[in-house]
């Protein structure tokens, strides 16, 4: 098997413009440009989390691994989201809750995960790309609270994830993958007697 040549190492000017790209994105996102509101959006865990990743990535693409994971590790423990140095995140990338999150394999410009969810491992050691059993990701795709993608898939540009959505294999562009409805059971609340 063939393995995808090693990305080029980011210089610094490069990962301060992602970091930048990350902070202009939730600027927007949250509707407020202050220097005290980007002081106050700096801490919290969604930046953070993407924060340290970029300084990890810079790290192991500069060939300095054991750096890079205990950066990782760093901000794992710190924001409860887990993004390995070896993951790939485009530019301008939106983190709203970090706890829950995690992001493995190849992610897209200006992607957003809700929280609680994420691009993980799934069956098998395939590598499409991404590293063995990881996702290749587009453009502009969103991840609602608790979206899952699991595995060696391609998710196309543009694709939308529904609430507790858990896909496993390829989502073509501009798709919009939901999750089946609630039903109601049975009312444990009617008082007794009554239907």
């Amino acid at each position: 098997m063939k393995l995808p040549p090693e990305p080029p190492p980011l210089t610094w000017a490069q990962t301060w413009l992602l970091i930048r790209s990350d902070m202009e994105r939730l600027v927007l996102h949250l509707r407020a440009n202050s220097l005290g509101h980007r002081c106050y959006y700096a801490l919290l865990p969604g930046f953070q989390a993407l924060f340290w990743h970029r300084i990890s990535r810079y790290l192991f693409l500069r060939g300095w691994a054991r750096a890079s994971r205990l950066v990782s590790l760093f901000s794992m423990y710190l924001t409860r989201s887990e993004i390995p140095p070896t993951t790939s995140i485009g530019p301008s990338a939106l983190i709203a809750h970090a706890t829950g999150v995690y992001i493995f394999g190849h992610i897209g410009a200006r992607m957003t995960v809700h929280g609680n969810g994420g691009f993980g491992g799934g069956f098998g050691e395939e590598d499409i790309g991404a590293g063995p059993g990881y996702a290749v990701v587009g453009d502009d795709v969103v991840m609602s609270f608790g979206a899952r993608a699991f595995g060696a898939i391609r998710i196309g540009n543009g694709v939308k994830f529904g609430p507790g959505t858990q896909v496993m294999k390829d989502v073509p562009d501009g798709a919009m993958v939901m999750w089946t409805q609630s039903r109601i059971i049975a009312d444990t609340l009617a008082p007794a007697g009554q239907p």
